[in-house]
């Protein structure tokens, strides 16, 4: 069974950049010109996938104010190096069922939670 999580975005290849930068790898593209929807799919090294869906109405893309709410949760090998250049929602912290974790922001504003695994 493949998982995905599909999130709207404002700025679909500042996006592309930034979930690349978290070791995603772009799998392919879609358009819906009927319904001016284009979006990218990356996927990880466990086969999770993530949809970048972008429609040019979107300017307001809101989402909840408590991050471990609607977050995508990313394994990562280390977290120090990825937060250089983004912005932290929550410092790194250690984890219960995790050995670590941090939340950062998107360019679109929804929280990424980077996990290092125990």
């Amino acid at each position: 069974m493949r998982v995905h999580f599909a999130i709207p975005v404002k700025d679909l290849e500042a996006s592309r950049k930034f979930y690349e930068s978290l070791g995603l790898q772009y799998v392919r593209n879609w358009k819906k010109p009927d319904q001016e929807l284009e979006a990218v799919v990356l996927e990880n090294d466990t086969g999770t996938r993530v949809e970048l869906v972008y429609h040019p109405s979107n300017n307001e893309v809101l989402f909840p104010q408590i991050i471990e709410v609607l977050h995508v949760g990313i394994s990562v090998p280390e977290i120090e190096p990825i937060l250089e250049g983004k912005e932290v929602l929550k410092p790194i912290t250690k984890g219960v069922s995790v050995k670590e974790f941090a939340f950062i922001r998107d360019p679109s504003g929804f929280p990424v939670e980077l996990v290092v695994e125990k």
